[in-house]
């Protein structure tokens, strides 16, 4: 009783010298709506472009780490926090309140629950995850004991403990919510166990159940790392150990981050059940592009496959084994083909029917021919590189084709081995001595996937079965590496290949689509108020040079004193393959298009060659023209450069040709005006925030905002990329996204082109 009248005084002494004027509030309040004003600029910027644009190869790897370890993460969370603040260091300080036998029951259940979350973690370790569930629930048992104990100190106590200028009173304060914390961990992790054993347990369950058992405990897991952020967050740091702190504001935010990150996760799962046919069957069009031989959505289409789902089983797999020509004979009009294409063939098929780089636009366009050509309709448009596949051999390991083909295929000779099967008949005349040996396989491929690769028909001219071999063997053999030890490389290997966008998805479905393109996995043509750059390049009759070819884009932005904005880009591209060799010796012919804001004007161009075509064949009047190509037959063509300039998907093209030898570098140049000037928005937006911000702040400057977004070729290598802003002295970045952008009289830029960049910086005299 007299320790706690002490206690009572201390803390009425406390608020008697406490100093309640606040000098600084007129100051604060003259800059609230500046403040505010710009925070919201700030937020705008930041959420334009979706963080996984902005990540290098090496962030992405190890976020796919993090991602990976999600169910670990928790558990060293929780070890974190119990070993900073719930032990001897919080608990002994109730000797202060004279609770002594209490402190004691609550030490001897919080130990207990600490112990049990350590076996819990040590059973997820050992993938025993019946006893690392049982672990959980005894822990948390042991902190809802616990909280129970030290309910009997009243909620009015604590709070006034907070108020103390003892230190360790300030943290007793505390002791409910790390306690509250320790109980919420325990059963985010008991859900979590649950959720990682629907997946990966041993079990012969059906891939519906683990997929809808794995979405009510990952939910469960949700609502508990929200319940725990709410509840760390609640904390006050400042009541902590000086030398906590830190520590533990870095726990605040893992805890954010952990809530955020599982609630997307398992709202993907969710949607992956729409997409793998659990709800309803699904077709969906894969299509398989060549990176060696570039084309505008990712590269040529040789191959192609049509894959129907029900109740996330693959029901039929079926690829051609004459590939994307497989088409031709069944095509049921003629169309005109894309002026660029007239030298191979100026109607248009299905395997050249992947222009653009948008794959949308792409994929609306495949569908049409597909179904000109006597196919079905599908649910959706799945493109894919080589690039994948090399990466999912990384993770099955070598596939045996000894007794179809007398080859093993590993990630290593995936490309050069199959790519010498396919062409194996042009090697024979061209390039004899680069042929390999192998089994000329006509037999339909034993495996418990459903292949379909129509055989029995034109069994001579079958140069794509290894193709669907191939994936019929990776997809028997991927399951059953579908587990922990692999989760990282599997997490990792999409998250690159869709940054890079080696893997795009379109779907029918509005619901499906739109959640695609929120997660930047659509390959899309972005919007953008302000600098936009997108070269694409278009191999045509190049064989498969592009494997050899290295690209370097130079950007220089200069602002004049009008504030009218004078861009030049330089692109070098550079053969580094050799004269005659085998698929990747050819001279490189390029239709390079760069993609502008819409309506800037082109001032100069250097660099583009005009191969000679006039013996190129020209379509019939008679054949439809494609409403996909009204813009590109619409366009204009510059009389001093040659180029062609046309709108599509609100950008101003500059296309032409170019031409690279092997062992040659050449250096392309274009110089434009941008359509809006450096001090306004060309929506005005900008303009009004300034009236609005001169209305509240008279006093104030001009502020802008500035920013370039740079687009990834579907499919491509990375280009070394270096961009230059140039601004009139006195203007200086108070806001720069990344953080660490240079920054001198303007910003320099120095990075690679590994997946869509966006820079963003707000500028004030």
């Amino acid at each position: 009783g007299d320790k706690f009248k002490d206690f009572s005084k201390s803390v009425v002494k406390s608020i008697q010298k406490t100093d309640f004027s606040f000098p600084e509030v007129s100051l604060k309040f003259k800059f609230k709506h500046k403040k505010n004003f710009w925070q919201k600029e700030i937020i705008r910027q930041h959420k334009i472009f979706n963080s996984k644009f902005k990540l290098s190869k090496s962030e992405r790897l190890e976020m796919a780490e993090i991602k990976a370890a999600w169910y670990k993460s928790i558990l060293s969370f929780v070890v974190v926090l119990i070993l900073i603040i719930i032990p001897i260091k919080l608990f002994s300080y109730f000797e202060l309140l004279d609770v002594s036998s209490l402190e004691s029951r609550i030490m001897d259940k919080s130990k207990a629950a600490f112990n049990n979350l350590l076996a819990a973690a040590d059973s997820v370790s050992a993938l025993d995850f019946k006893e690392a569930d049982a672990e959980f629930s005894k822990a948390g048992q042991g902190f809802l004991k616990a909280q129970d104990d030290l309910s009997l100190i009243s909620d009015s106590l604590l709070f006034l403990a907070s108020w103390s200028s003892d230190p360790k009173i300030k943290l007793a304060a505390e002791s409910k919510k790390f306690l509250a914390a320790g109980a919420v961990s325990s059963s985010l992790g008991k859900n979590l166990v649950l959720a990682t054993d629907s997946l990966f347990s041993k079990k012969e369950l059906d891939f519906s159940v683990a997929l809808e058992n794995f979405s009510k405990y990952g939910h469960l897991a949700v609502s508990d790392a929200k319940q725990l952020d709410k509840i760390v967050s609640s904390i006050n740091s400042k009541n902590l150990p000086l030398e906590y702190q830190d520590k533990f504001l870095a726990l605040t935010e893992q805890s954010r981050l952990l809530s955020s990150n599982l609630e997307n996760f398992v709202v993907v799962v969710d949607k992956m059940k729409e997409i793998l046919g659990l709800s309803k069957d699904k077709r969906y069009l894969l299509i398989f592009q060549n990176n060696a031989e570039l084309r505008a959505s990712g590269g040529f289409l040789g191959s192609y496959a049509l894959v129907d789902l029900s109740g996330g089983k693959i029901k039929n797999l079926s690829v051609p084994g004459g590939g994307s020509y497989d088409t031709e004979g069944a095509m049921q009009v003629k169309v005109k083909a894309p002026e660029p294409l007239w030298p191979l063939n100026p109607l248009w098929h299905f395997w050249d029917a992947n222009w653009w780089p948008d794959w949308k636009t792409t994929s609306k366009n495949l569908m049409w021919f597909y179904e000109k050509s006597n196919g079905p309709t599908v649910d959706g448009v799945i493109g894919l590189t080589p690039t994948v596949v090399e990466r999912l051999l990384e993770i099955t390991g070598p596939i045996d084709l000894t007794a179809e083909y007398g080859i093993i295929v590993d990630s290593k000779n995936f490309w050069e081995t199959v790519e010498k099967i396919v062409e194996h008949k042009n090697l024979v005349k061209t390039n004899p001595n680069e042929t390999i040996v192998f089994k000329d396989s006509k037999e339909a491929l034993k495996s418990s996937v459903p292949l379909e690769q129509g055989l029995e028909e034109n069994v001579e001219n079958k140069p794509k079965k290894i193709i669907g071999d191939l994936m019929a063997k990776i997809l028997e053999v991927l399951p059953s590496k579908l587990t922990q030890d692999n989760l990282v490389k599997i997490i990792s290997l999409f998250e690159d290949s869709l940054a890079e966008k080696q893997i795009m998805f379109y779907f029918t479905d509005l619901v499906l689509q739109e959640e695609v393109s929120q997660r930047n996995w659509a390959g899309e043509v972005k919007d953008t108020s302000r600098d936009y750059l997108m070269v694409i390049n278009t191999n045509i009759a190049g064989q498969k040079s592009d494997r050899k070819m290295t690209e370097r884009i130079e950007h220089l932005s200069k602002v004049s004193s009008d504030g009218s904005i004078i861009n030049t880009v330089k692109i070098f591209r550079t053969h580094n393959g050799v004269k005659g060799e085998a698929l990747t010796g050819a001279r490189n012919v390029n239709w390079l298009r760069v993609y502008v804001p819409e309506n800037s004007r082109l001032i100069s161009a250097s660099g583009y060659i005009n191969p000679d075509f006039s013996t190129a064949e020209k379509p019939d009047s008679s054949w439809e023209d494609s409403k996909f190509l009204q813009n590109e037959k619409d366009a204009k063509t510059d009389l001093v450069t040659g180029l062609k300039i046309y709108p599509e998907n609100g950008k101003t093209v500059l296309a032409g040709w170019v031409v690279v030898d092997p062992g040659e570098t050449v250096e392309i140049n274009l110089e434009y005006e941008l359509p809006f000037n450096f001090f306004e928005d060309n929506n005005d937006r900008g303009g009004f925030l300034n009236r609005l911000n001169k209305i509240l702040n008279p006093e104030s400057e001009d502020l802008w905002s500035y920013s370039l977004l740079v687009q990834k070729q579907p499919g491509a290598k990375p280009s070394d990329f270096y961009s230059r802003l140039y601004v009139s002295d006195g203007i200086d970045a108070f806001w720069k996204h990344p953080e660490n952008l240079n920054w001198f009289n303007g910003w320099e830029i120095s990075n690679q082109v590994n997946a869509d960049k966006y820079f963003s910086v707000l500028l004030k005299k």
